[in-house]
């Protein structure tokens, strides 16, 4: 018999979900290098869209330890070929100006100090990352005006990006039009074969414009949980014009017959790059990435020049035509397999090739001129073979290890019609990373690395194409200041052994406090060095001429004393602030002391090529709390004048650098935003001379003074 149910029986009461909170902690760029077992920073784009700057550059010498040199970014002072530069992981395309690239178009810049078996940069390597495919629906425009010199500026760049599936993709497009100038005045001093001492003052004027556009499309296929397949292409295509002006004034000696002269150039070039990526993952943790690119730069270039004597005529009338051309083409492997708890091991191999083809025209009065590096095509063919392998080993939960080695071999053939030219360089550079947490989520650790490096000579420098110095006939002596050049087939990699410490502190609240040093022995250093010869290039030259070598010239030791500071203002500075209440403001400083010393060559200035005795950089970003949306900040970079004997014959000195940037930004909404800037407030000039020492004790030499431009830059970023 059933049991009776009351027919009143009273509803169960509704249960209550209990409350889940799910939290974590963004990513930064300090939390990502907090956790990185080499000494690598990340800068995203907060960095990046910080001063809406016009281009990478002023990027770039904003972050610690970075210098600029002629437009290239240098590690720890160190000059250029020390610091590798990467576009996506790849060496950047030749005559690749960073200039071109707008913040917006960079995903993020990673900065490694010191070598690692992957990258075997001497000082270390850059490398910046273009835009990658969202994980969402993205879509931005953004838009700048500028004025450096002589006309206005623009920029334009859209992107687009979707993910549809397990398919994902970005389309970034730019154009972007700049123009300048700069005057100058020289002072020049030299003697003539006669013994006649001579100084003429030089004043001009250069004038450019240049454009250019890019669209760097980047494309991934997810097909499984497994595996990924990554495409992407890079096209963009430059323009340039450019204009000089120079008067020629003579103050000692016998008058230049040449009252002044101009130039004009323009010029195009293309550069194309095509890559794909496709990565396997294993069920036990490991993945295989078999990657392929290749890339093709063509670059032409006219150009005409006249000279112009007191009487109004016209000894030299030249026009000139130069074709470069360069393919490469790129395969490699990574291999990622963890082995038990405590050992991750890496290996990767790449093989590249690369075929380059030069030819420099030259014209006199419509004739056409066949000597040294004038009208004789040069090809070259390079051969490139790298592997290296490493292990991240977790010996406890605060003690990690990083060993590797890397072996590399370069085959370089080239020739001019004056025969051929083989150079092979090999490599083996083992490395050694240690990484100690004080505590388990490593907000206090020590940095230490061992490693050996290596610089190769550049293609330009063991080519022995003689090229003569335009100032002086080829049937009479020149003068040190103005020496023929030509490459050496002879030279060899400059080895590297290096030593870096460093202690790094990461506050809760973000931010980090880092002090290091570092050191460096290069045996092999390579210098250009003037000497005097007697038959420097048979068949182009009868005449005893200087001329510039490059060679293996010494051995050399550089050591550094690095200091960084970032984070907010009321936890460095707590005395200026209220406790308890947020101010928004953001500080950011960093000081490096540096000091070479090259032993062949006798000091006190005997240093490296490039490096100054020190650098600082310090700058605010200032989030006003009573109107949230308003952002304003400075920065400021400074390093001393100095000079370097570059040679027991030879010396170079450097003006001061005194650079200052501001800026001021309205977030309208989460959107829109709006930033107004101005570079190189200071604008003070730059100086720059040389010198050579004759046999006899004569010092000829050239000092030139420069002034820098300000610009003004206004941007703004729209996304929907």
């Amino acid at each position: 018999m059933a049991a009776a149910v009351p027919a009143s029986a009273p509803a169960s009461a509704p249960q209550s979900m209990p409350r889940v909170e799910i939290s974590g902690t963004p990513e930064t760029d300090e939390s990502n290098r907090r956790r990185q077992n080499a000494a690598m920073s990340i800068y995203g784009r907060e960095e990046l869209d910080r001063q809406g700057d016009i281009d990478v550059t002023d990027v770039l010498k904003r972050l610690p330890g970075v210098s600029m040199d002629g437009g290239a970014p240098r590690l720890r002072g160190l000059g250029g070929g020390y610091t590798k530069v990467l576009i996506n992981g790849e060496d950047a395309p030749p005559g690749f100006s960073l200039d071109t690239l707008a913040p917006g178009d960079v995903e993020r810049i990673e900065v490694v100090k010191g070598a690692t078996a992957e990258f075997p940069g001497v000082a270390g390597t850059i490398n910046i990352v273009l835009r990658e495919p969202p994980k969402s629906r993205s879509r931005e425009w953004r838009g700048g005006l500028n004025f450096r010199a002589v006309q206005p500026g623009g920029s334009q760049a859209f992107q687009w990006g979707d993910r549809i599936g397990g398919f994902s993709y970005v389309v970034p497009v730019s154009v972007a039009r700049s123009a300048q100038g700069t005057e100058y005045l020289s002072d020049r001093i030299s003697r003539t074969p006669a013994g006649e001492v001579q100084e003429q003052e030089i004043s001009g004027k250069d004038v450019g414009r240049s454009g250019n556009g890019q669209i760097a499309p980047r494309m991934q296929w997810k097909f499984s949980e497994l595996d990924t397949l990554t495409a992407g292409a890079f096209l963009q295509h430059n323009e340039s014009r450019s204009h000089s002006q120079r008067e020629f004034t003579t103050l000692q000696g016998t008058p230049w017959l040449t009252a002044g002269d101009g130039s004009q150039s323009e010029g195009e070039s293309d550069i194309s790059r095509v890559n794909a990526q496709w990565q396997r993952k294993f069920k036990e943790g490991g993945k295989f990435e078999l990657k392929a690119s290749w890339q093709d730069t063509e670059r032409t270039t006219l150009g005409h020049y006249e000279s112009r004597r007191s009487d109004g005529s016209r000894p030299v009338v030249r026009d000139s035509r130069t074709e470069f051309e360069e393919s490469r083409t790129l395969v490699g492997a990574r291999w990622n397999q963890p082995v038990g708890e405590a050992h991750t091991l890496v290996a990767g191999i790449d093989v590249e090739s690369r075929q380059r083809d030069e030819l420099r025209r030259v014209w006199d009065y419509g004739i056409e001129r066949l000597d040294s590096a004038t009208g004789i095509p040069f090809a070259a063919d390079i051969q490139q073979t790298a592997v290296f392998m490493q292990d991240e080993w977790t010996l406890t939960e605060r003690l990690s290890m990083l060993p590797g080695v890397r072996v590399q071999e370069v085959r370089t053939r080239s020739g001019d019609g004056s025969g051929p030219i083989n150079n092979v360089a090999r490599t083996t550079s083992p490395v050694l990373h240690l990484n100690y947490r004080f505590d388990p989520k490593g907000r206090d650790q020590i940095r230490a690395a061992l490693t050996r490096s290596f610089k190769l000579p550049d293609l330009n420098s063991l080519v022995a194409r003689y090229v003569l110095n335009g100032n002086y006939e080829r049937n009479e002596t020149n003068t040190p200041i103005a020496a023929d050049r030509a490459g050496n087939p002879l030279l060899k990699p400059e080895l590297s052994t290096g030593l870096d410490l460093a202690y790094e502190h990461y506050p809760s609240a973000g931010g980090v406090f880092s002090v290091g040093m570092f050191y460096r022995r290069i045996d092999g250093l390579t210098r250009q060095r003037i000497s005097l010869e007697d038959n420097p290039a048979p068949g182009v030259v009868d005449v005893p001429r200087w001329v510039s070598r490059p060679v293996n010239l010494a051995r050399a030791t550089s050591v550094g004393l690095e200091l960084e500071v970032k984070g907010r203002g009321e936890d460095w500075l707590p005395m200026f602030f209220a406790r308890g209440r947020e101010s928004g403001l953001q500080l950011r400083a960093a000081f490096n002391l540096y000091r070479s010393r090259v032993e062949q060559v006798e000091g006190p200035d005997n240093r490296l090529e490039a490096q100054p005795p020190w650098l600082a950089n310090m700058g605010f970003d200032w989030r006003i709390p009573s109107h949230a949306a308003w952002t304003v900040g400075a920065s400021l970079v400074m390093q001393p004048g100095y000079r370097t004997i570059q040679t027991d014959r030879q010396i170079a000195r450097r003006s001061a650098v005194r650079n200052m940037d501001a800026f001021i930004s309205w977030r309208m909404d989460r959107m829109t935003q709006v930033r107004l800037g101005v570079s190189n407030i200071l604008a003070a000039d730059n100086v720059n001379a040389s010198s050579v020492t004759d046999l006899d004790g004569f010092s000829a030499g050239s000092s030139t003074r420069r002034n820098t431009l300000r610009a003004i830059n206004a941007s703004w970023v729209l996304r929907f």
